[in-house]
């Protein structure tokens, strides 16, 4: 999974840490809230959302990817081994973590890429 971290910031991407040991309705909660375009889950994680859940979104499961399969195409001057965002800046988002909530909501705080 830390390699899909790495992956989804070089791409400018932020990533939401998700706990498969908590209540799937706390999951639910986040992911309504924080409304991801893509979710990285392996078994454990798909298997702690529910099918239900996961029926609503895109899941990428790092365990099924073929790395042989995968387009080797680049952008003209490009890196395939380091490929840059032209459009990342420090004040991009890096990750939202999620606090407990005094509430019972849990609460989400934004992290950019220059608090990291």
């Amino acid at each position: 999974m830390i390699v899909g971290v790495f992956a989804i910031l070089k791409a400018g991407g932020a990533y939401v840490p998700l706990d498969p040991a908590f209540a799937s309705e706390r999951l639910l909660d986040i992911l309504i809230d924080a409304s991801p375009g893509i979710l990285v889950a392996d078994d454990h994680g798909k298997q702690a959302l529910g099918d239900d859940i996961l029926s609503t979104l895109i899941v990428v499961d790092p365990d099924m990817i073929d790395p042989d399969s995968g387009s080797k195409s680049i952008a003209p001057g490009g890196s395939l081994t380091n490929p840059q965002v032209s459009e990342l800046t420090s004040r991009n988002l890096v990750y939202i973590i999620y606090t407990s909530g005094s509430t019972g909501k849990p609460k989400g705080v934004m992290v950019e890429h220059q608090g990291l």
